[in-house]
């Protein structure tokens, strides 16, 4: 998650090589909220690209950027392979190492001990553009396969990719929700959940004084997000306050509680996250398997939901319900 970097904190260059380089473990959030592709492929690749950029005036947000550029390069990628027949492999490594650069961001950031919420609004922007252009091009590539087979079949397989394309924004959705959750109430001083309306406000401040095209970027996914994400919690576990700020304060017989009640449960929702996602795509591309990915994602991670949504929301009703 990109993040700017706070001044007491060394930007890059000299400054920076006069302190120890953080190691790897320092660069990851508690395990309990790792996907577990990330810890196996994306992050150990991440912490090699932010501790190269560790030394630099590279800031994350620029890894941030730069995971947007190669995400839209694999649709590109992808769709000139569907038209052209060619190989979908580099679609799918470009893919990877997009999710690897957009790990990189977060990890260079804490590398410098540093957080915001404009960096947090532009990794979800990106993250939402790199997904857009790739599910795009998976659709190319389902009507080029498909429309010989006629308009039934062709109107089955984009309904299919209009579900899970929807189920992928869920999903990745409540994990977030949950990761963020789990870290306010067991990690103190946690800062990094954030309220569509606070959020808002911080817009209308900056619409003030003159927004800048990446700050244009930022306020037009963000909010919007945030808010759809809050209507679908709303539903899927209605024990958890609306609003973070709604919520009771950290502390340490709150973690303990919060972590008896979830911890089993946060570790089933990490396979739910845009990592997870990206790289089933990704391996799906890889072994020209696209079709077997949609059916996946409409049915097997939602059928898996049927049972971990009332788990959750068992485990919501006695935390939340016990700290009113």
């Amino acid at each position: 998650m990109a993040t700017q970097s706070l001044a007491n904190v060394p930007r890059g260059g000299a400054a920076a090589t006069r302190h120890a380089i953080p190691t790897y473990r320092e660069t990851l959030k508690p395990l309990a909220v790792e996907e577990p592709v990330d810890l196996a492929l994306h992050r150990p690749l991440g912490y090699l690209v932010a501790r190269l950029a560790y030394p630099t005036p590279v800031t994350p947000d620029q890894l941030t950027w730069l995971s947007m550029v190669v995400g839209v390069g694999a649709a590109v990628s992808l769709v000139r392979a569907v038209l052209h027949g060619g190989s979908m492999a580099p679609a799918a490594a470009l893919l990877v190492l997009s999710a690897v650069i957009d790990c990189s961001d977060g990890q260079l950031a804490r590398m410098r001990r540093s957080s915001s919420t404009f960096g947090r609004m532009l990794d979800g922007a990106v993250d939402a553009i790199v997904q857009a252009s790739v599910l795009g091009g998976v659709l190319v590539l389902l009507v080029v396969r498909h429309r010989a087979e006629g308009p039934a079949a062709l109107a089955v397989w984009i309904t299919l990719w209009a579900l899970g394309l929807w189920a992928g924004t869920q999903h990745t959705s409540l994990y977030d929700r949950y990761k963020n959750l789990y870290l306010r109430h067991t990690q103190a001083g946690f800062n990094e959940d954030d309220d569509d309306d606070d959020v808002d406000a911080d817009r209308d401040a900056a619409r003030a004084r003159g927004m800048t095209l990446a700050e244009r970027l930022r306020y037009l996914v963000y909010p919007n997000y945030l808010r759809a994400q809050r209507r679908l919690f709303n539903w899927v576990d209605p024990a958890v306050p609306g609003r973070f700020r709604e919520m009771p304060p950290h502390s340490p017989e709150g973690a303990a509680r919060y972590r008896a009640h979830s911890e089993g449960l946060m570790r089933a929702w990490c396979w739910y996250g845009i990592g997870t996602h990206i790289a089933s795509l990704a391996l799906a591309l890889a072994a020209d398997r696209v079709e077997l990915y949609m059916l996946a994602r409409v049915f097997a991670w939602n059928g898996a939901l049927m049972v971990l949504i009332p788990l959750q929301r068992k485990a919501s009703r006695a935390f939340f319900g016990a700290a009113r």
